[in-house]
């Protein structure tokens, strides 16, 4: 196809009844990926007040980890199907299934910056753990990244659960109902 880059290795072991559905999954994940490294960022400017410092460090090396790592190891899987990753950030807004919870107006109001990354990290497990059953048998190089990055999510969501108080907590609890 004219303008689509080459699949390469890689791509021939996928079942082809879900290539077109695994290539939307994964440009959606690689939208949320890209969405939540800016919201991590931009969390980390935000916060004040006690404790910010650590927490925005946190909030750094979650983004670093979101766009690094996840959203480059998700470009190449589709460039192995031979699709390309959105070009824009309007794109990535379009795509996201996720998107991102709203943040605070209260700068000092870290706890509702932390659940708010804490909504997007369900969001992103859920929708690792659809990837994986979509491709679990039909994709063995999907299923192992989305295996990959479920672990990885879930792991995000329990370390920002740790960063609550019991206060937190019960927010937290109010607001997933």
């Amino acid at each position: 196809m004219p303008g689509k880059p080459e699949p390469y290795e890689g791509h021939e072991i996928i079942d082809p009844s879900i290539r077109d559905e695994t290539v939307k999954a994964l440009l959606e994940a690689y939208a949320d990926e890209w969405i939540a490294g800016y919201y991590y960022m931009l969390t980390s400017t935000l916060i004040q007040g006690p404790q910010s410092e650590a927490i925005a460090k946190h909030f750094q090396e979650e983004a670093h980890e979101e766009i690094t790592k996840h959203a480059t190891a998700i470009a190449d899987r589709l460039q192995q199907l031979g699709a390309e990753p959105p070009k824009s950030f309007q794109e990535l807004w379009a795509l996201s299934p996720c998107k991102y919870p709203e943040l605070p107006d209260d700068p000092f109001d870290i706890e509702g910056f932390i659940i708010a990354a804490i909504k997007a990290e369900i969001c992103a497990i859920n929708q690792y753990k659809r990837l994986y059953q979509l491709t679990h048998g039909k994709d063995p190089v999907t299923e192992e990244l989305a295996e990959e990055l479920l672990v990885d999510e879930t792991r995000h969501r329990t370390e920002l659960v740790g960063l609550l108080s019991r206060e937190g907590l019960e927010r937290l609890k109010r607001e997933l109902g």
